[in-house]
């Protein structure tokens, strides 16, 4: 974590799930629910005990999570890892109909994967041939996503051909023959696209419902929920920065968007997520009307004249951060679209009422100055001037306890989000240092390491949607070298994949991407990605040849006391290699967005790997 508490706790879970769609409502448990631990496949029964179909041959469905426009997410057990996790699952007439929205969420997930600890990430991402078009239609015969699976028996995790596998070479062998589907898929195909992430069956809105004094549901007290909303909001401008020093704005903030995990005991070791980047986009003066839940709409957006910049996010989180302290929505107001989803005025006119009747009306000279010619201009030029109303409704609506000095410095945090022009509100970064956050301890300074940005650059769309969904292809294959196993290719049984489908490649489609799975060195094209460790013989150099004793083994590179000591003695109770690889492949998983400890892992995820 990022905080004060040095003491992270390598025993919790992460729960969490990243969906573009509502959640439904379920139990956000008071502290970490401890699910399974990295565990290896007992091989020569695992084809009994699994009768129901596995997606791809490895996850195995557990439950419906939620839905949304074009896309579902279900909760799978991950028969190699023994995690569950979250897959999302686009049907192929959604990629068909969706292709453009999803290049934008596919091209910023690859491009922010392992790159911020606020950001979500993702485990895996693939795509399978179309089995049957129906995905949805599980509502009606409760089958699930699982039915959507590559069939073939090399993909079976639980079949004979893992069967005489170490834990490592059978991460590599799954990988593989993943890459050798959608290397062997073309835009004019039909296809499901699947991404694999943490789940956490929490969400910011939930947390909302039910952390006030008369809900009880959540067994908190006063005090920390105090801390941990603070701690989320901070987390929230944390994540929320990175991505606008990366150039993209998020464009869709709101409470069902941010994911959440509490720690049971310390608030400061509790972690909220920015989730959902399927509206996200790069920094641009184009933009179109319909972005944000119109709860959390800016007025630039609400009288069409945004720019598309990063304060259109900004305004959303003084919503949020509204909602965070009364329980309830700033702004409940109807859609500025009409029936046929086109802005229309008269519509906008009422919304942008509601808000001028809450944060007031700006000055004759603020209108000339900020905002231009044209219709809304006029409009707020006409609008009869009216005070501002939003400090007396947070102090009536107030119901976060808290003491009257920090309910001040929340008023000021708010107000600030929830200035009428752009040019007016912070940056995510203002906001980082704000002194609410200083009151806690918990703002940019010796104790938040700020992380180093790389500008993202989009992919250009295609005008043809076959060439979309070669572009689709083309990313999720990037995405899937870029979680590729981290293991020493040398320990891989050689197996040679036998793809059905055709490995033709249609010449007027561009050049194919080809990614060797090299799975030793460090994924490319992404920020804050660690060096190459370099070939095997100089990892080995690395290792201490002058071991404390016979049983034990120093790993001079390992600057962190806590893996010294969980790895310093791996051995002296018989523990095999294939346990130790399972192990360091568990805890890089764990520790997906920690730089420094994830270099280290893979030093020792080398060594381990090299034995024999």
């Amino acid at each position: 974590m990022l905080f004060i508490p040095s003491h992270f706790t390598t025993s919790l879970t992460f729960i969490s799930i990243a969906c573009s769609m509502s959640l439904c409502a379920c139990d956000l448990a008071c502290g970490c629910v401890a699910l399974f631990s990295a565990q290896k496949i007992q091989k020569g029964n695992m084809s009994s005990a699994y009768t129901t179909p596995l997606l791809v041959g490895r996850y195995e469905h557990v439950a419906a999570v939620g839905k949304g426009g074009f896309g579902i997410v279900e909760e799978f057990l991950d028969l190699l890892t023994g995690e569950h996790v979250a897959i999302k699952t686009i049907p192929s007439r959604f990629v068909n109909q969706e292709s453009k929205r999803l290049i934008r969420e596919i091209d910023t997930m690859s491009f922010l994967h392992d790159a911020h600890p606020h950001v979500i990430g993702y485990f895996s991402m693939f795509a399978t041939p179309l089995v049957s078009d129906d995905v949805l239609s599980r509502e009606k015969n409760s089958t699930s996503c699982a039915e959507v699976s590559v069939d073939s028996p090399c993909f079976d995790v639980t079949g004979p051909h893992y069967a005489n596998l170490s834990y490592a070479q059978m991460l590599l062998k799954h990988y593989t023959g993943l890459l050798s589907v959608v290397d062997n898929l073309r835009g004019s195909d039909e296809f499901n696209l699947h991404i694999v992430m943490p789940l956490m069956k929490g969400d910011l809105l939930y947390f909302i419902k039910h952390a006030s004094p008369s809900s009880g549901r959540l067994g908190l007290t006063d005090g920390f929920i105090e801390q941990v909303t603070v701690v989320f909001a901070f987390q929230i401008c944390f994540g929320l920065d990175f991505l606008h020093k990366c150039n993209i704005v998020h464009r869709d903030m709101k409470p069902e968007n941010i994911l959440v995990r509490l720690h049971s005991t310390n608030p400061y070791e509790s972690t909220a997520l920015i989730a959902d980047l399927g509206l996200a986009r790069d920094v641009q003066t184009s933009d179109t009307f319909y972005v944000c839940t119109r709860y959390y709409r800016p007025p630039e957006i609400v009288t069409n004249v945004s720019r598309g910049e990063t304060s259109i996010d900004v305004w959303s989180l003084g919503c949020v951060f509204f909602e965070m302290v009364t329980g309830k929505a700033l702004f409940a107001v109807s859609s500025a679209l009409n029936e046929r989803g086109v802005w229309d005025g008269h519509l906008a006119s009422t919304q942008l009422e509601v808000i001028l009747n809450t944060i007031g009306t700006p000055s004759h000279e603020d209108i000339n100055r900020f905002m231009p010619r044209g219709t809304a201009q006029l409009y707020l030029l006409r609008s009869a001037p009216r005070p501002s109303r939003l400090v007396d409704i947070m102090r009536s609506q107030w119901r976060l306890r808290t003491t009257k000095d920090r309910q001040k410095k929340w008023i000021d945090l708010i107000s600030s989000c929830l200035a009428f022009f752009p040019e007016q509100r912070p940056t995510c970064e203002d906001l980082c240092r704000h002194e609410l956050f200083q009151e806690y301890n918990v703002f940019y300074g010796d104790n938040v390491r700020q992380y180093a940005a790389t500008k993202y650059q989009p992919t250009e769309l295609g005008t043809l949607n076959s060439e979309n969904k070669q572009i689709i292809l083309r990313l999720v294959r990037s995405a899937l070298h870029k979680s590729s196993p981290d293991v020493d290719t040398s320990i891989f049984d050689g197996t040679e994949w036998n793809v059905e489908e055709s490995s033709s490649h249609s010449p007027d489609e561009g050049p194919q991407e080809s990614f060797e799975p090299v799975l030793g060195q460090t994924p490319v094209d992404g920020p804050l990605v660690c060096p190459a460790l370099g070939s095997k013989s100089e990892v080995l150099k690395e290792v201490s040849e002058d071991s404390a004793s016979p049983e034990s083994t120093t790993f001079p590179l390992l600057s962190d006391p806590e893996l010294q000591e969980q790895y310093a003695m791996w051995g002296s109770a018989g523990e095999t290699r294939e346990e130790a690889v399972a192990k360091i492949l568990g805890d890089l998983q764990y520790y997906t967005h920690d730089p420094g400890r994830s270099k280290q892992l893979r030093i020792l995820l080398n060594y381990f790997s090299s034995l024999r």
